[in-house]
């Protein structure tokens, strides 16, 4: 072993110099790797700047192998429990790490992963004290549209615009820190079309702050004033951070919750406000949290005029006249407490919350929704665990809200040890299971009457092939949204990944989801009828050099229905990468025809940012992204989007109506690192 160590030593030290120096480079080009797959899972409701600022921070604060515990290395989310625990034992038999390129004599650490881990750790000696110095950033953006929509144009003389503010949307987020004990942040947003709020901040509609102290005193590991975020357990009972459902990345089946957590993002509904705390002796951990905020709702009036919540608002925009009403007008309260137990062959996780707020929710009359949430509270209990088998893992989570309604989340992951990976899930949550402060892996954000069984694959037949695939099957016990009657479905995907070599990769993927839905033609029969979308993408890659890469995509989608269509979209990447100096173009063409067909791509974007906009109808679109390092510390970001649809005389609809047939969007950031 001595002997293997020394010869993989050597030849990584031989290496480390040229790796190490574009490591910065990559790091967004790694998260959008990891992301990739997963996003496309979670269109609409995944908010990924929480897991790119989190990335981000990490790189810059790098964790230490040499005395890294497993919840620190659980962070990584892209870890498997089984390279986590051969990280831990490579260390205990071997002793600390002399070069973060060792973990190539880790059993089971792949070169990719390896690649994905190098901006987040480091290797120093364990009685290396941690410098107490300041670091942080600064970071702004602003963006918009060349082509204003009718909603920011005047009618005439005495009807203003319905969008009261500009149109532009601007963004600063601040970060700072002081070695390993003292962290503090802020953000501040305005989005399109709102108005500024000089009550609060010259140009910001939305402002967050938070505070934290890192083991300020004995038994305190953590505590956050401000606003913050939490995870606990599989996410049944309480998790307002950033999760994954569906994926082939089979680490992500059993979530790795991390307790209170600082929030930096821009969600204006997703977070707690006030003081979370967490005690941690040995094994043990305990985290009270409280939380007070006003949050956005529209309201009602009953038979006798009482005032109710008709629902409660969560897209944060105060655009127009109506949205500024519904502005902060309830008030939200949040109370708890979790306990954790972790030993080295299983985790315990414990809680109670209770969410209330001052006015109650109206209780719906239509049939559809019999067991949607009503009144002003909320209790819920959880209860999860974890257990470690080496190869074998064992998860789940059973949370009761209001001692009625429950949900149930359990699974098992298999690691062979021979490149391959099985995964198993079940989940059922009962038709009033609406738990507002969870988040659970589950098809619908409406999990009320779900359940399903997930399962997942990943193998490795041939040293340069990968494939990836899962399925899932799920019902509803009850009526949903466009359903008269409950109802099923059922969704597969595979992937094949093929490294031809280290300048060469491809990939297959197939999707197929098939699902009910109310019939469209005999409406008036209260028929449902079932319907399949079927997609197929090819992906190719060349890397050259380190200064340039091609990337080529096809993807053909089929709905069948009644009324069946299809679509087809195709784009060319071109990157290019010199010194302080980074080009990035994408070419699109794209023939799709409807909504039903649309076809969903991640497109390049500014650090932090992600864009993953719904491909419809036809035309081309041309986008251009372009950073630059003018001087040490400060980087500048910059991208152009150009949409030309082929036959269109609108684009958009309502307030965001444009006239004409194309839309040019454009985006600026600055981030200076101190």
């Amino acid at each position: 072993m001595n002997m293997i160590r020394s010869f993989v030593l050597t030849i990584c030290l031989c290496i480390s110099t040229s790796v190490v120096a574009q490591q910065d480079e990559d790091l967004q080009k790694m998260i959008i790797d990891m992301l990739e797959t997963m996003a496309d899972q979670k269109i609409g409701n995944a908010n990924y700047e929480e897991l790119v600022n989190d990335l981000v921070s990490l790189s810059q604060h790098p964790i230490n192998l040499n005395e890294a515990e497993k919840e620190e290395l659980e962070q990584l989310f892209f870890l498997s429990d089984l390279q986590i625990e051969n990280i831990l034992f490579y260390r205990y038999t071997n002793g600390q790490l002399f070069s973060i390129y060792e973990l190539q004599a880790v059993e089971k650490m792949d070169s990719e992963t390896i690649r994905y881990l190098l901006p987040f750790v480091t290797v120093a000696p364990v009685e290396q004290k941690v410098k107490m110095r300041v670091f942080g950033n600064i970071m702004s953006r602003m963006q918009s549209t060349i082509q204003t929509p009718v909603g920011y144009l005047a009618k005439n003389d005495s009807t203003s615009a319905a969008f009261l503010g500009s149109k532009e949307k601007w963004m600063m987020r601040g970060r700072i820190k002081y070695g390993d004990k003292l962290d503090a942040g802020f953000t501040l947003e305005k989005d399109q079309g709102e108005q500024a709020f000089p009550n609060y901040f010259p140009a910001a509609d939305f402002s967050s702050a938070f505070l934290r102290f890192n083991k300020p005193v004995k038994f305190i590991d953590s505590w956050i004033i401000g606003d913050y975020r939490l995870s606990f357990g599989q996410g049944v009972g309480v998790w307002t951070d950033m999760a994954f459902s569906k994926s082939t990345e089979t680490a992500q089946l059993r979530r790795r919750a991390k307790g209170i957590n600082a929030y930096t993002s821009v969600n204006e509904s997703s977070f707690l406000r006030g003081s979370a705390l967490r005690f941690k002796f040995r094994g043990w951990s305990f985290s009270p949290f409280v939380s007070y905020k006003k949050r956005d709702a529209s309201f009602v009036s009953d038979s006798v005029n009482d005032m109710l919540v008709s629902s409660l608002q969560e897209t944060g925009y105060h655009r127009t006249a109506t949205e500024l009403t519904n502005r902060m007008v309830i008030k939200e309260k949040v109370y708890g407490a979790q306990t954790t137990y972790k030993h080295h062959l299983f985790h315990i996780d414990a809680g109670y919350v209770n969410w209330q707020i001052d006015d109650a929710i109206e209780e719906k009359t239509h049939l559809k929704n019999k067991y949607r949430f009503s009144g002003n509270k909320q209790e819920s209990l959880w209860l999860a665990h974890s257990i470690f088998l080496h190869k074998l893992t064992v998860f789940g989570e059973v949370a009761i809200q209001n001692l009625d309604d429950y949900g149930v989340y359990q699974g098992i992951t298999y690691n062979s040890g021979f490149d391959v990976v099985v995964s198993l899930a079940y989940r059922k949550y009962s038709k009033g299971y609406t738990a507002i402060l969870s988040n659970p892996f589950s098809e619908s954000s409406t999990r009320g009457g779900e359940s399903g069984v997930f399962t997942s694959i990943r193998l490795k037949p041939a040293s340069r092939l990968t494939i990836k695939a899962f399925t899932d099957m799920f019902q509803y016990d009850w009526l949903r949204y466009n359903v008269y009657r409950p109802s099923e479905g059922f969704e597969w995907f595979a992937q094949a990944n093929y490294d031809i070599s280290q300048q060469h990769l491809a990939y297959v993927r197939y999707k197929s989801t098939q699902k009910e839905i109310n019939s469209s033609v005999n409406s008036a029969l209260y028929q449902v009828i079932s319907y399949q979308k079927d997609n197929i993408r090819l992906f190719y890659a060349y890397q050259p050099s380190d200064k340039w890469r091609f990337q080529t995509q096809f993807e053909q989608a089929i709905y069948r229905e009644e009324v069946s269509s299809k679509g087809w979209m195709a784009f060319q990447d071109v990157k290019y990468t010199s010194g302080k100096y980074q080009a990035a173009l994408r070419y699109v063409l794209f023939d799709i025809d409807d909504y039903n067909s649309r076809i969903y791509s991640y497109e390049p974007d500014v650090l932090y940012a992600f864009t993953i906009p719904a491909y419809m109808n036809k035309g081309t679109r041309i986008i251009l992204n372009l950073n630059v390092k003018p001087i040490k510390n400060l980087r500048i970001w910059g991208r152009v989007a150009h949409t030309n649809y082929t036959g269109l005389k609108q684009i958009g609809s309502g307030h965001q109506l444009i006239e004409g047939n194309q839309l040019t969007e454009w985006k600026l950031q600055l981030q200076y690192r101190f």
